[in-house]
């Protein structure tokens, strides 16, 4: 799942891209990823797996 990218579909930053950067903790279920901003270097969002599959919220870019 590392260096995929998502555009976020809805909230604040509806239509920014998103990379994958790292798991945010490998502990949790359901595991949690660290998104970077591709336009903001300095936005940062912590997901979790079941977040990013919902396909209203998060569209995978590949």
């Amino acid at each position: 799942m590392l260096k995929t990218r998502y555009r976020k579909l809805s909230g604040l930053h509806a239509g920014h891209v998103y990379e994958v950067t790292a798991p945010a903790n490998e502990m949790q279920s359901p595991m949690q990823w660290s998104l970077q901003c591709e336009t903001i270097p300095d936005q940062k969002l912590t997901v979790g797996e079941d977040e990013l599959s919902d396909r209203t919220r998060w569209e995978p870019l590949g």
